[in-house]
């Protein structure tokens, strides 16, 4: 692993820990055993990194649109993916508007960024009614689901912190839960009879 993969993955562990506020660069160098200008050839600041584990976490999240799921049972597998990506960068979201008020660059890519992210999840749940396992019993339907799982995946977090709840693995898996419910009313009788296999597997 090189020295910028190892600052990455530092500042990912201090971040989660603690927040990004907490953990300057130079904690970062120090829990690396470098010096802070060794640190700094490779990242000018702290803004830096964390565009750079957002970038990370892009990358291994989205999925290109011939890609995107097809039918029930690919739309949940995907989000069991997700739910342990949104825990292993979980410093991102749970700090999110703040991170966007910081750092006016990863503000234009973070807004770029979701509205492609948006039109990713209006797409899958097209793919779902064409496949028959989505109901669309009013024009408007797919854009209210798909600002639901938006407003899920992005404020799960920062929610479950307000009610007095420790942030754990679980939560995440809570929040794929939360979104199953919302999507249950408008799923077809076929694709009820998939996702039950598929809670039961």
């Amino acid at each position: 692993m090189s020295t910028k993969e190892k600052i990455l993955d530092t500042a990912l562990a201090l971040f989660n820990t603690a927040n990004t506020q907490a953990a300057t660069t130079n904690h970062i160098a120090k829990a690396m055993g470098i010096s802070p200008g060794n640190l700094h050839y490779h990242y000018k600041n702290r803004e830096e990194i964390i565009r750079r584990l957002y970038e990370q976490m892009l990358s291994e999240s989205t999925l290109l649109v011939q890609d995107l799921p097809k039918n029930i049972v690919e739309l949940f597998e995907h989000q069991k993916v997700m739910s342990k990506l949104l825990w292993k960068y979980r410093f991102f979201h749970r700090e999110l508007l703040f991170l966007l008020s910081r750092d006016p660059v990863l503000k234009e890519r973070y807004i770029k960024d979701n509205i492609a992210h948006r039109e990713r999840i209006r797409i899958t749940f097209g793919n779902l009614a064409a496949h028959g396992d989505l109901n669309i019993p009013y024009d408007n339907i797919l854009d209210q689901l798909t600002d639901t799982i938006l407003l899920v995946l992005e404020f799960w977090n920062p929610m479950v912190e307000t009610l007095g709840r420790a942030i754990d693995e679980r939560c995440f898996e809570d929040a794929t839960t939360h979104i199953r419910g919302a999507m249950r009313p408008y799923l077809t009788k076929q694709a009820l009879n998939a996702l039950k296999v598929f809670e039961d597997s």
